[in-house]
């Protein structure tokens, strides 16, 4: 198994990297809020916050990253303001509901990933784990109680992946009709007991 080395952030010449990373990952259920996968890719790629991210690098190469909420904010920042500078009116209204179904917030004494990838060419060599370890590691950190993510039920791997690391679930939900929009019908919210 290959060292990671994971930290809090990406420089700003990494950007179109992270961008790329997490539209691969999102894609299926972020695409249909755009009117083309370019359109997608150049929001996100623009939405990333940096001190909202945890980032794994292999031999200084960004192999995964993952998202959490801090103080009410995410990973992407999808807000009205960033859709309308980067579209057309009709286009970011016609994104702003979309994603308005996938948004999540923060909860009160727990870390809330969001958006946890790994690069599709490096999976299998523990970085997902690593970057699970820190996210563990920042939250006891913070004080907090809980570490919570959610998995869609198609991504079985992932899910096996969270028992393995110690989530367990803690509720199930349903997008309904929706699911056939965003490419997903079930999600699973786990969670993981922060230790002193």
């Amino acid at each position: 198994m290959q060292a990671h080395q994971i930290a809090l952030g990406f420089q700003e010449y990494e950007r179109a990297e992270v961008g790329a990373l997490y539209w691969e990952a999102f894609h299926r259920k972020l695409r249909p809020a755009f009117t083309s996968d370019d359109n997608g890719r150049r929001v996100v790629q623009a939405a990333m916050r940096p001190d909202r991210m945890l980032v794994a690098r292999t031999e200084g190469v960004i192999t995964g990253v993952c998202g959490f909420f801090e103080t009410g904010l995410g990973p992407a920042n999808l807000s009205w303001a960033l859709l309308r500078h980067l579209l057309p009116t009709w286009q970011a209204i016609r994104a702003s509901l979309v994603l308005s179904v996938l948004a999540r917030n923060s909860k009160d004494h727990t870390l809330v990933l969001d958006g946890i990838c790994v690069d599709s060419a490096r999976r299998g060599e523990g970085t997902g784990t690593a970057l699970l370890a820190a996210a563990v590691e920042a939250a006891r950190q913070r004080r907090l109680r809980s570490v919570q993510l959610s998995v869609i039920d198609s991504n079985v791997r992932a899910e096996e992946l969270y028992r393995r690391q110690g989530f367990s679930p803690t509720d199930t939900g349903s997008l309904g009709l929706l699911g056939y929009v965003y490419g997903f019908e079930r999600y699973t919210v786990m969670e993981k007991a922060v230790l002193a």
